[in-house]
């Protein structure tokens, strides 16, 4: 949903229209849940992301609309997701992956075993990388955002998602190469 009929539903919902701001919550929530999902590893913390993030969004009401209520709504899941991968990083907890994606079923047993043990490697290749390149590997890699869109919404130089996009992706290869699988 495009950045003005977000807005024109915020303006509803403060004006007293409940179920506009449901549409907002409607609209962005799946794409949402997904890029933070992807880089937490965990739903709840997912769930737990997006409800400050509309109770953020909520707050800030009518006098402060963000222009872009989708991409402030994404800059701000993404940062929380990162303060959250920090501080596993320092407790030296690191999640246990849950699956990144339901996969499709294979027709033989043996490529449903490949597809789970890459999706294994794959979950554990990222667990490793520091959290902003987790998060530039996943919007670029598994969501297809270019490099402007993550810039905007990591609040970097598109110059460093680049940057980060190109390491976290040769870290990735090599930990998948460890483990004999070439993507």
């Amino acid at each position: 949903m495009k950045g003005g009929m977000l807005r024109s539903l915020l303006r509803l919902a403060f004006g007293g229209d409940p179920a506009a701001f449901d549409q907002v919550v409607e609209a962005t929530r799946e794409s949402l849940f997904w890029t933070v999902r992807r880089m937490t590893g965990r739903e709840a913390i997912a769930d737990e992301i997006l409800q400050e993030a509309y109770l953020a969004l909520w707050e800030r009401g009518k006098a402060s609309l963000p222009e872009e209520p989708e991409a402030w709504l994404r800059r701000f899941c993404i940062n929380r997701a990162i303060d959250y991968l920090r501080r596993e990083e320092t407790r030296r907890v690191l999640p246990e992956p849950e699956v990144l994606e339901a996969v499709p079923v294979a027709p033989r047993a043996e490529e449903a075993l490949w597809t789970g043990e890459v999706e294994d490697a794959l979950a554990a290749a990222l667990e490793v990388l520091p959290a902003q390149e987790r998060a530039v590997f996943l919007l670029r890699f598994v969501e297809g955002m270019d490099f402007r869109a993550i810039a905007l919404s990591l609040g970097v130089a598109e110059s460093t998602v680049r940057n980060q996009a190109m390491q976290a992706r040769r870290k990735v290869q090599r930990r998948l190469g460890e483990r004999g699988i070439v993507l």
